[in-house]
């Protein structure tokens, strides 16, 4: 099963959090060493695009790209009229070491925020950069739908984000 954790983002750390989420350095799969966790020594060669032997493991949910979601999530607050408080949600979903493919946790990730947050703007980035692959999401606060402001709490997080994650690891054959 995935350990999970969220945590709330302040004004100034969002932009930070959602370039940090969808670091091409921590989201890049050399397809030549995969059981290497550590691949910061090949980054230059390996982001190339022209080699063909990385593929980043980011999406953009709700939203038109990665390199533009916190400008979008921005003028979503702007629009709704909510630019004050929590500015988002910072979800981290970790798989012990060799459980997944970096392909199936970026798969569960994205469903999980496709079923927890239906309407928020959402970015996934799994990260390889460590032993343990590793998703980080950042979620809008405000819903581009409705304006709504998401709140997270003991409820939220045991009764759905955690029993979600629970069911898909379960799908996917994580015990």
């Amino acid at each position: 099963m995935a350990y999970l954790w969220i945590g709330s983002i302040r004004h100034s750390k969002m932009g930070y959090t959602v370039e940090y989420a969808v670091n091409p350095v921590k989201t890049a799969y050399i397809a030549s060493a995969v059981e290497e966790a550590g691949m910061t020594a090949n980054i230059a060669y390996a982001l190339n695009p022209e080699k063909g032997t990385t593929r980043l493991f980011q999406t953009a949910i709700n939203l038109d790209d990665v390199e533009t979601a916190w400008s979008e999530m921005k003028a979503t607050k702007e629009r709704w009229g909510k630019t004050d408080g929590i500015q988002g949600f910072h979800v981290v979903q970790s798989f012990a070491p060799g459980e997944v493919t970096p392909e199936l946790a970026h798969k569960i990730g994205v469903e999980l925020l496709e079923r927890c947050f239906p309407g928020y703007e959402a970015v996934i980035g799994t990260h390889l950069d460590r032993h343990h692959t590793h998703n980080h999401m950042i979620v809008n606060s405000v819903s581009f739908l409705d304006g709504r402001k998401y709140h997270s709490s003991q409820a939220s997080y045991y009764g759905e984000l955690r029993k979600v994650s629970d069911e898909l690891c379960r799908k996917y054959g994580l015990f």
